[in-house]
């Protein structure tokens, strides 16, 4: 008669193999050499390449550092080439305005030689009310006692190197209100030929 045992049996457990992997087969020489790569950089070369990565780091910190304070100056820097553009567009207005004042400076004419020679030529009985000159145009408003000191200045003023044309627009006889003395009222017009 033949036994058979129905019960679960117990099997041997097989530690060869592992996950699938058959460990009979694993060179343990090989498994030892890559255990040695993978570990022993980090216990030799990591600690030399961090010491030679925080002096790298410094050093990036410090660049870094360096940057901001030239950004920094750049933008200062913008600020003043803004400043000297403006300063710059100054002094281009400021040099038109010295030119036009130069210009007119140059232009301005000095008439003291002209009314001085007037003044020494004026009939003892003519006076002179008014005195406009434009330009090269000279116009001279006044009164004489007689007519002859309207002429005797005319001709005086046409003399002279300072005029060089004379015209006698309007004379008029008329009655001064103060002392009832019958006087010329005049107007003159000259053309200057030159004021020095």
């Amino acid at each position: 008669m033949i036994k058979i045992n129905l019960s679960n049996a117990q099997k041997q457990v097989d530690i060869s193999n592992v996950g699938g992997f058959d460990l009979t087969k694993l060179k343990f020489k090989a498994v030892a050499l890559a255990i040695v790569l993978i570990y022993v950089p980090d216990l030799f070369i990591v600690p030399m390449w961090e010491k030679d990565f925080t002096t790298k780091n410094v050093e990036f910190e410090q660049v870094q550092g360096e940057l901001r304070s030239l950004k920094r100056k750049v933008s200062q820097s913008a600020v003043l080439e803004r400043q000297i553009r403006e300063l710059e567009a100054q002094e281009n207005i400021l040099k038109k305005k010295l030119l036009a004042v130069k210009q007119a400076i140059s232009q301005k004419r000095d008439p003291t030689n002209l009314l001085l020679y007037i003044a020494k030529n004026i009939p003892q009985d003519l006076w002179l009310q008014e005195l406009i000159i434009d330009n090269d145009k000279m116009i001279v408003k006044g009164e004489a006692l007689n007519y002859p000191s309207v002429g005797t200045f005319t001709d005086n003023l046409r003399s002279s190197i300072f005029i060089k044309d004379a015209s006698i627009k309007e004379t008029t006889s008329k009655v001064r209100e103060s002392d009832k003395k019958r006087i010329e009222a005049f107007e003159i017009h000259f053309v200057i030929a030159r004021l020095d």
